[in-house]
């Protein structure tokens, strides 16, 4: 698969201002990155001050905003937005919908406005409920799933029981009562699960609930505009934090034909429009696959995609400008990326307090990532080309502090 080639009309990138929220997430750390390599000017922004994205070489400023929660941020944001032309806002923190301020500024994202669309990308509830109300392209490779809406009652334990065991209910906090945060419980029967769902009922509004499926991590990455396809590629997880499952700390780009069919065919239903990463399960033994999420916005392992050559920031920035590649871009297949700080490293502490993990597979696993740490074609998603410093800040991070004993 090769890549497509750009179109070639001129184009000054140093003409638009792009501001990059949530600059302290690894996903946004490579946003800032892309399109101020691509000569976008590059407003990184962030609650705290302490955010690495902040710090990044190719952010042509760094800015603390309040909180968007507070009473000072919807003045602070119409100012900024003014003061600083601001021509777009990067997908992540500042979505439409997290704050009404944003409703006046609607041209300046890059998403889809049907209201619909956008709960769907806040809320686990509210995809599932699109997606199983659908047609069979929608329902296709779903795992075993109830939407819990709280305030219709709880769920009968033999529909509990349905699910299989372990049973996992998945949290949003866009369906909370009040505060409360994203988080996914996992219960190893039914009436675990009913317990817990009594339990939540007065925090949350509604929840998803899904059971087991087996196999491992896999991703599929995308940017339509205006109805099709301009890039594409997939990632398949080589080690998660934990290492039970959770956040991808080692992956390689990877293709599987029908998983992609399916995420296209699945964004293409719920018309949207801009980038997502369409999270699967794929069991090798049977090739058979199942969606977990969709997250319709740039995803963690992002830096994987811009060392493989599929470049979505840029190319995203570059659709909302106008300049639309004449073919879908597509990355090489192999290419192999880590997160050694602080997911890799979660991965080994987890693996090694697991006492049902074999000596044996513990010792391979520090041998093997003394391997990767040495191996000059493992990428790391901080040690990003002119950018290199963020590696050192990062691991500061976690060094204690000389006579505190704690991490910075």
């Amino acid at each position: 698969m090769a890549n497509a080639a750009s179109t070639s009309a001129p184009f000054d990138h140093r003409a638009h201002s792009i501001l990059v929220p949530s600059a302290h997430s690894t996903a946004a750390i490579g946003v800032i990155r892309s399109l101020g390599a691509a000569g976008y000017r590059v407003h990184a922004a962030a609650a705290n001050d302490d955010a690495l994205g902040l710090k990044s070489r190719f952010a042509e400023r760094g800015v603390v905003h309040p909180p968007i929660a507070s009473g000072e941020f919807d003045a602070w944001f119409r100012d900024y937005i003014a003061r600083n032309s601001i021509a777009m806002i990067s997908p992540g923190g500042f979505d439409v919908g997290a704050s009404p301020v944003f409703e006046d500024y609607r041209d300046l994202f890059t998403t889809a406005t049907d209201r619909d669309v956008i709960t769907a990308t806040r809320s686990k509830y509210a995809l599932f409920e699109r997606l199983l109300g659908g047609d069979e392209t929608r329902q296709a490779h779903l795992p075993p799933s109830l939407l819990v809406d709280f305030d219709r009652g709880l769920p009968a334990q033999d529909d509990l029981a349905a699910l299989g065991a372990p049973i996992f209910i998945k949290l949003d906090s866009s369906e909370a009562r009040k505060a409360a945060p994203s988080e996914v419980i996992k219960l190893a029967d039914p009436a675990a699960a009913e317990a817990a769902l009594e339990q939540l009922r007065s925090q949350y509004r509604r929840t998803l609930v899904q059971g087991f499926v087996p196999g491992r991590g896999a991703g599929v990455f995308l940017l339509r505009w205006n109805g099709r396809v301009v890039a594409r590629m997939m990632h398949l997880r080589l080690h998660e934090m934990p290492h039970t499952g959770g956040a991808s700390s080692l992956r390689v780009s990877w293709w599987h034909d029908a998983m992609m069919r399916d995420a296209e065919a699945k964004l293409e239903a719920l018309n949207w429009q801009g980038v997502a990463m369409v999270e699967y399960r794929w069991d090798q033994a049977q090739d058979a696959f199942y969606l977990m999420e969709m997250n319709l916005r740039f995803w963690g392992s992002l830096h994987l995609a811009l060392f493989a050559g599929v470049d979505f920031p840029r190319l995203l920035a570059d659709a909302f400008f106008g300049q639309v590649p004449d073919r879908i871009v597509e990355g090489r297949i192999g290419v192999v990326c880590r997160n050694t700080i602080p997911f890799e490293i979660g991965y080994l502490v987890s693996l090694w307090r697991d006492p049902q993990v074999a000596a044996m597979r513990k010792l391979h696993s520090l041998l093997e990532a003394a391997w990767l740490s040495l191996d000059p074609r493992v990428r790391n998603d901080m040690l990003y080309p002119g950018d290199r410093m963020l590696y050192l800040r990062r691991l500061r991070e976690i060094l204690p502090r000389r006579g505190t004993g704690r991490a910075v």
